[in-house]
């Protein structure tokens, strides 16, 4: 359980000791309070507070930080850095929502946009973190036209002389 606010300071209530450690993938307790507090650092007064639990983000930020189940310090400061850049983005959509001329429009689209492209590029990043930058891709459709060639299946090739 989360309450509190940045003015009168959070406090957090947890259900079992290591819930914290667990929650961000760590056996640290400094390393898991330091990364709670640079989850709390980018929300705005009525977004962690009680006097706005409609609009509190808190829980929300951690539930998707153990969603993501980071296993190394890398993963777990981008998981941290994904959850924000998610608020920020709704925050700008609502914001892009409320606008009332252009120039309004055009900033709030601007801002949106650009968060919305980091959080995909925080996937990207994520993705080719866990898997070393390998990629797989899978062929559905192979069309040869008349007169083509086509291999299908695993092929190795040697040099002249080679046995393969």
């Amino acid at each position: 359980k989360v309450s509190g606010s940045a003015r009168t300071g959070h406090k957090i209530e947890l259900a079992q000791e290591s819930a914290l450690c667990r929650i961000f993938g760590t056996s640290d307790e400094m390393q898991a309070n330091a990364l709670l507090s640079h989850c709390l650092k980018p929300l705005k007064a009525d977004e962690a507070s009680d006097e706005h639990p409609g609009n509190d983000e808190r829980i929300f930020m951690l539930s998707v930080i153990r969603d993501l189940a980071p296993r190394d310090p890398v993963e777990r400061m981008l998981a941290v850095q994904m959850a924000a850049t998610h608020v920020a983005t709704i925050r700008s959509a609502r914001w892009l929502a409320n606008t009332e001329n252009i120039p309004q429009v055009q900033a709030h689209y601007t801002g949106f946009n650009k968060l919305a492209r980091t959080f995909a590029a925080q996937v990207e990043a994520l993705r080719k973190h866990r898997t070393g930058g390998e990629q797989r891709v899978t062929v559905q459709h192979v069309n040869v036209s008349d007169g083509g060639q086509a291999i299908v299946g695993n092929v190795k090739t040697g040099g002249r002389g080679s046995d393969e």
